[in-house]
C-alpha cells in the first residue's frame, strides 16, 4: 500500500504573463529533477502557450507551497485541478522508478500539468 503523499509531491507553477499577472498550474514534483526546480518550470513554461492565458507569458517558477495558488484569484480552479493528482497513488517503493519516467514522459507531452485557469475578468 502507498504512502500519502509528502509535500513536493504535487507543487504548484506559477507563470507570470509579460503583464506581471501570474497564472497557476499544478503538476507533479520531483519528477525531471529530485532536487533543482528549473527543468520542472522550464516545461510548464513551454505547454503553458497551450491554454488561454489571457496573454504571453515570460517565466515559471515552482512555487514555496501550494498555498500560494490556492490563495490567488488567479487559480478559480485550483481545487479541481488538485483533485486530479491525490487520486492517484505514487507507488513508493519498487515501482517508483518506471511510474516516475512514465510521469516524466507524459508531462513532456503536456499531460499531467492542470492549468488553474484564466480568472474572471474583474477578479
Amino acid at each position: 500500500m502507498g504512502q500519502g503523499l509528502a509535500m513536493d509531491d504535487v507543487v504548484a507553477v506559477a507563470v507570470e504573463l509579460l503583464t506581471g499577472e501570474l497564472r497557476y498550474f499544478i503538476t507533479w514534483g520531483r519528477i525531471q529533477d529530485e532536487v533543482d526546480p528549473e527543468p520542472l518550470a522550464a516545461l510548464v513554461l513551454e505547454h503553458s502557450s497551450e491554454v488561454a492565458l489571457g496573454g504571453p507569458a515570460q517565466r515559471a517558477r515552482v512555487c514555496h507551497s501550494l498555498r500560494e495558488a490556492a490563495d490567488s484569484r488567479s487559480a478559480p480552479y485550483f481545487y479541481e485541478s488538485l483533485l486530479v493528482f491525490v487520486r492517484q497513488p505514487i507507488p513508493f517503493g519498487p515501482g517508483y522508478q518506471a511510474w516516475r519516467a512514465d510521469r516524466a514522459a507524459a508531462m513532456a507531452m503536456g499531460k499531467e500539468i492542470a492549468y488553474c485557469g484564466e480568472p474572471a475578468p474583474g477578479s
